[in-house]
């Protein structure tokens, strides 16, 4: 009994070590990477939500074996899709619930706690507000690499109300 006890204790530390281990962030970017940034959005509509898009803008095409599977900053991780009309270019999608759900969920308050607790995440990596780590794989195996100068760029003004014409 105590063997097995030894063994299980053996082989939960053995699995955390090599878990820790295939985080490992590597120094190099697989591909050249001309800019990371995010834009924050709002559909325009009380019950249209918004939400926040994060563009990995790429400076060459990728090699066959890797491909970039998704993007943490802040406390999100979003998977990272290529845009159809560049190829250079993959986005990251963050949305908020619309005003219409939230009172929807409000509407029951054990609902609403079990909702909010298990949408939450908790981040994988302490991150400074400029770097992101990209997940990517390469030939099969999943690396990450961090990308130090993440910035915003500012969403477009929409005007509330349509101009006078004179």
């Amino acid at each position: 009994m105590k063997f097995l006890k030894i063994f299980f204790l053996f082989s939960v530390l053995l699995s955390s070590i090599t878990n820790c281990a295939s985080q490992k962030i590597e120094k190099e970017a697989p591909v050249a990477i001309k800019e990371v940034y995010t834009k924050s959005w709002t559909s325009g509509v009380k019950t249209g939500g918004s939400g926040i898009n994060i563009f990995v803008d790429l400076q060459e095409a990728l090699p066959a074996n890797i491909t970039l599977d998704s993007i943490y900053f802040e406390a999100y991780q979003l998977p990272l899709k290529q845009n159809n009309n560049n190829p250079l270019l993959f986005v990251g999608r963050k949305v908020n619930a619309s005003n219409q759900n939230i009172s929807i969920l409000k509407a029951n308050a054990v609902t609403d706690q079990m909702v909010l607790e298990s949408t939450e995440k908790q981040a994988k990596f302490q991150l400074e507000d400029s770097a992101c780590i990209i997940r990517y794989t390469d030939s099969g195996d999943v690396k990450y690499f961090k990308y130090e100068g993440l910035y915003r760029k500012q969403a477009p003004l929409i005007p509330k109300a349509r101009p006078k014409h004179q």
